[in-house]
């Protein structure tokens, strides 16, 4: 590749990243002051009439050849397109490609490693639901929270709480519910249950058994029987040996045997465990944690749904095998999953 043809790459890549960040941006001795944008591979080829913003001003001031090439770089798999190059890394910056319908949009990858938030909600004093998030960049999510829907924090730890979000910042969450969860999870796993409320029996088992539940019970359906390892598998693909943050929401069981039990129950199948396991607690408090505060946004926008009974779509319903909780006297467990 030529010299033009990478200062192109590091161009389109450094936009991306800009636009995200809403950061001011200089290309050709102009200052474009950007607004926080999710950008789309069509932005860098297409022309605006009458630009409205700085993002569509810098667009508009670029190369013709550069917005030429482009057209067919941005899709270009094979020879490695400048997606393909950020997909794999270039020069240090990495980005993301998110699906939320039929629309694209090209992120930029701001987190060291992937982690797992998991947090909870509450439908009645009794019914729980909890959120397993697998995050593949925590802190470009909580940038999401932060700069492009500007949801206020609280005023104590300065932390995002779906408790204390109003109810416009409620339901601007809620609008944006498919790409919010596209652009900050691989894979979501959900129960909502009442087993965990005045426990009969000890809150690990039960807490474990709500684990397995979601993955065993189907051995005699040929679908199900297929499906349950392979789901199980790519769970514990996303949580074994990453970081997961847990806040203290299972007392008396604590954050770190949490995520013991978590990882441990997601690798037992038929008595024995898929692969050698690595869990990893991030030993870190809900303000300090970004996974934590992006897992109670899910959690709570879900747990709002269900509560005012709406479509969890893009979340799929996942048959819970009763038997794991029949010791709990009556007690009920129902699960979700979704994948990007």
């Amino acid at each position: 590749m030529d010299s033009q043809r990478l200062s192109w790459v590091r161009l389109f890549l450094s936009i991306i990243q800009a636009a995200y960040l809403g950061e001011r941006f200089v290309c050709k001795g102009r200052i474009f002051d950007l607004e926080p944008t999710l950008v789309t591979p069509s932005d860098f080829y297409r022309k605006t009439a009458k630009p409205t913003t700085a993002y569509e001003s810098l667009l508009n001031s670029l190369d013709p050849r550069f917005k030429g090439l482009a057209r067919t770089e941005v899709y270009r798999v094979k020879r490695k397109g400048w997606i393909k190059q950020g997909l794999d890394g270039y020069e240090g910056v990495k980005i993301r490609r998110i699906k939320v319908g039929e629309e694209v949009f090209l992120l930029p990858v701001l987190s060291d490693r992937p982690s797992v938030g998991i947090d909870t909600s509450f439908i009645s004093p009794r019914t729980t639901v909890i959120a397993f998030c697998f995050l593949p960049d925590s802190k470009a999510a909580h940038i999401y929270l932060e700069k492009h829907l500007r949801s206020p924090k609280t005023l104590n730890h300065q932390e995002f709480k779906w408790a204390k979000l109003n109810s416009e910042f409620k339901e601007m969450v809620l609008e944006r519910s498919k790409l919010f969860l596209a652009l900050s999870c691989e894979g979501i796993l959900l129960i909502e249950t009442d087993a965990l409320v005045s426990p009969i029996g000890k809150i690990e088992n039960i807490f474990s058994n709500l684990i397995k539940g979601c993955f065993s019970g189907y051995e005699n359906d040929p679908t199900q029987r297929t499906l349950r390892p392979a789901l199980r598998r790519r769970f514990l693909g996303l949580a074994n040996n990453v970081e997961v943050h847990c806040d203290a929401d299972f007392r008396p069981l604590t954050p770190n045997k949490v995520v013991r039990y978590f990882v441990r129950a997601l690798a037992r199948h038929n008595g024995e465990d898929f692969e050698r396991l690595v869990p990893l607690f991030a030993d870190l408090k809900s303000h300090e944690s970004e996974a934590i505060q992006v897992a109670d946004i899910i959690v709570g926008a879900l747990r709002t749904k269900i509560q005012h009974e709406g479509s969890l779509d893009p979340l799929r319903v996942l048959p819970f095998d009763d038997r794991k909780i029949r010791h709990c006297k009556g007690r009920f467990a129902r699960a979700y999953y979704w994948f990007a």
